[in-house]
């Protein structure tokens, strides 16, 4: 008998925090190289989507702003998607996407779409390159131009962490640090080189700039040895979270 594979032992799936999409959100409407967003409708085959880029996001309600790139007849007349419930993946870094739904609508006006999300959004990693984020039981430090950053999150391809706006020419999207030092679960860990992979501007309760800036860190040259060991932790630790979740879940239940 052949045993069926399960596709959650490739991927995680997760609901997203709204504040964590609006900052991706943010990330795709400010850089150039941003890579598209694709949208179909349920059970549509993968020919049939479409390409669009992220124009503006509006965070209440969830609106994202949308440019075409496909064919000039869709810019021009409009998606037959327009008006029908759709469902949208916003590429996020490799393997890592967000998935959600809702409304499509055509602008003719100016040619443009917007989605209002009505539907869960959702966090996929490819469980190689799942992300844990940090906190006070699992603290993450990062040490890079001699400065000690509380890092936001690990995994095996990199971590990211939040400077003030005077220091973004310093962490240039690009520039390239040597003979870093990570420190994770009470251990020390050299890392050759990294590479500053993105810049997304912060904004406070009320949706104005914050004055800090989230940076983006790739690991360039991770000794095999590290790699490995970093990710038999990460998944560990990522396994005891998904418990906890788990546990709180039945428990408020119970309360209930």
């Amino acid at each position: 008998m052949t045993e069926k594979k399960d596709p959650n032992k490739k991927h995680y799936f997760q609901v997203a925090a709204h504040d964590e999409f609006a900052e991706t959100m943010l990330m795709h409407c400010t850089l150039d190289d941003s890579p598209p967003l694709t949208i179909w409708e349920k059970g549509e085959n993968e020919d049939k989507a479409e390409i669009y880029e992220a124009v503006e996001y509006f965070a209440n309600p969830r609106i994202i702003k949308l440019k075409p790139t496909g064919k000039l007849m869709t810019k021009i007349t409009g998606s037959t998607k327009a008006g029908k419930q759709v469902l949208i993946k916003v590429p996020i870094e490799d393997k890592i996407n967000y998935f959600t739904g809702g409304r499509l609508k055509f602008h003719p006006e100016d040619l443009t779409y917007s989605l209002e999300i009505q539907q869960e959004i959702y966090k996929s990693q490819a469980r190689g390159n799942f992300r844990l984020n940090a906190s006070d039981v699992i603290p993450i430090q990062f040490k890079v131009d001699e400065q000690v950053f509380d890092a936001l999150d690990i995994s095996i391809s990199g971590t990211s962490f939040n400077i003030e706006a005077t220091d973004v020419e310093r962490f240039a999207k690009g520039k390239i640090f040597q003979d870093c030092t990570l420190r994770f679960d009470r251990k020390n860990y050299h890392v050759p080189m990294v590479q500053i992979a993105v810049q997304i501007p912060l904004a406070d309760e009320t949706g104005k700039p914050s004055g800090r800036v989230k940076v983006g860190i790739a690991f360039k040259d991770l000794p095999r040895k590290t790699e490995d060991e970093l990710y038999i932790k990460i998944s560990t630790e990522a396994r005891g979270e998904e418990m906890k979740k788990k546990f709180d879940t039945i428990l408020s239940k119970k309360v209930d």
